[in-house]
């Protein structure tokens, strides 16, 4: 008795489009900068501010470029001082905003990186 399949060409369609997102790594790009963008703006929003009239911290937060399938995000190097606002000195207590910004959004980082391969994975199957 012949055994009958229907939807096998699409399937195999399906399977060689997911095979070249293996090498595609645009999707994965844009779905870390969607993250980055989350946490980026928490940073800003959480950053300590000074009192004086003049461009701050929070102002100066940057998205990195990506490497190695990582993003970072940091301040610009003008504003090396985020490091002592961040873990302390010997006379100044820590104001932490950058792992406190992470810690608070991370669960919406997630969400929009899963959005974003949700929504191109769907156009490409």
């Amino acid at each position: 008795m012949p055994i009958r399949s229907t939807g096998m060409e699409e399937l195999q369609r399906k399977l060689h489009r997911l095979r070249r997102l293996n090498t595609d790594t645009r999707i994965a790009e844009k779905a870390l900068k969607a993250g980055a963008d989350i946490v980026r703006d928490e940073m800003e929003r959480i950053a300590p501010e000074s009192p004086f009239n003049k461009e701050h911290l929070a102002e100066n937060i940057i998205i990195g470029e990506i490497i190695e399938g990582r993003i970072r995000i940091s301040y610009h190097k003008d504003f090396f001082y985020g490091k002592f606002l961040e873990w302390g000195t010997s006379k100044m207590e820590k104001q932490p905003f950058m792992e406190v910004a992470y810690l608070n959004v991370k669960h919406k980082a997630l969400e929009a990186m899963a959005h974003v391969y949700q929504t191109e994975l769907r156009k490409i199957l």
